[in-house]
C-alpha cells in the first residue's frame, strides 16, 4: 500500500502571512506641544517669507527704498529665528532629530535668501 511520497507534516504547511501578527493601526494623535511648535514654525514662515514679499515685491530687479529693504531683511531674519526656536521646541518635545532638521533647514534657507534679496535690491534696483 503505497500512498505516495511521505511527508514530515501531519497537516499542510501554513503560509507565512497567516503566521504574522499585526498590531492595531492607531490614529496619529500629535501632542499639544507638537501642534504649538508647528504653529510657531508656520508663524516664522509667514514672517520670513510673506511679509518681505509684500513689502518689497518678488522681482529682485525692482527698486525699493533702503528703509524698506532693511525692514524686509529684519522680518526675514526674525522669522528665521522664530523657525529655529520652534525647531528646538519640536526637538525637545519629540526627541526626534529628523523633525528638528526638517524645521531647521528652511530657516537657514530663508535667512540666506533674505541676505541675497537685500543684496539684489541694493545693487540692482535702480
Amino acid at each position: 500500500m503505497d500512498d505516495g511520497p511521505m511527508s514530515a507534516h501531519a497537516t499542510p504547511p501554513v503560509q507565512h502571512e497567516e503566521q504574522r501578527v499585526r498590531g492595531p493601526v492607531r490614529r496619529l494623535q500629535p501632542s499639544r506641544g507638537t501642534v504649538v511648535a508647528l504653529g510657531i514654525w508656520v508663524l516664522g514662515l509667514v514672517l520670513a517669507g510673506l511679509v518681505p514679499m509684500f513689502l518689497l515685491g518678488y522681482n529682485p530687479y525692482e527698486s525699493a527704498p533702503n528703509g524698506r529693504i532693511a525692514v524686509g531683511l529684519a522680518f526675514t531674519l526674525v522669522g528665521s529665528l522664530v523657525m529655529v526656536f520652534s525647531a528646538y521646541l519640536l526637538y525637545r518635545k519629540s526627541g526626534s532629530i529628523g523633525a528638528a532638521i526638517l524645521a531647521f533647514v528652511p530657516s537657514f534657507v530663508f535667512a540666506t535668501f533674505g541676505i541675497l534679496m537685500t543684496t539684489m535690491k541694493t545693487l540692482y534696483g535702480a
